[in-house]
């Protein structure tokens, strides 16, 4: 699967299929997303293949860093230090996110009381 940032600087591929897909309502990614949540997948980071320019890190806590567009500030997903060998990336920045369908939504403790969970999937 391939995809890129909003302005088309950097362009990436992800082979193989992702562990989980997830909608999440924690503060991060509220914050990063300006929306109230940001569906992720999960896949090994070994996979993933930068096609086209240089990603910017920071880290957003001790245990998370995080990668986005230097020039159009797309989100392209984030590494956490528990488990390393993974990446975990908004499915939005995907060319095709048909196949993207969340497994499970996460920290709906801290979705708005406005945002409605009608699917049936797992909530944690």
């Amino acid at each position: 699967m391939e995809g890129g940032c909003h302005c088309g600087e950097i362009r990436f591929r992800v082979e193989g299929e992702p562990s989980w897909i997830g909608a999440c309502y924690c503060l991060d990614c509220r914050k990063i997303s300006g929306t109230p949540s940001m569906t992720f997948a999960e896949f090994d980071r070994a996979r993933m293949t930068i096609l086209k320019g240089t990603p910017k890190e920071y880290k957003s806590s001790a245990s998370v860093t995080r990668m986005f567009c230097d020039t159009c500030s797309s989100p392209l997903g984030y590494v956490s230090s528990e488990h390393p060998d993974k990446v975990e990336m908004p499915v939005g920045i995907f060319d095709d996110i048909e196949p993207l369908a969340p497994h499970m939504h996460i920290w709906t403790s801290r979705k708005p009381h406005w945002v409605v969970i009608a699917d049936g999937l797992p909530q944690k």
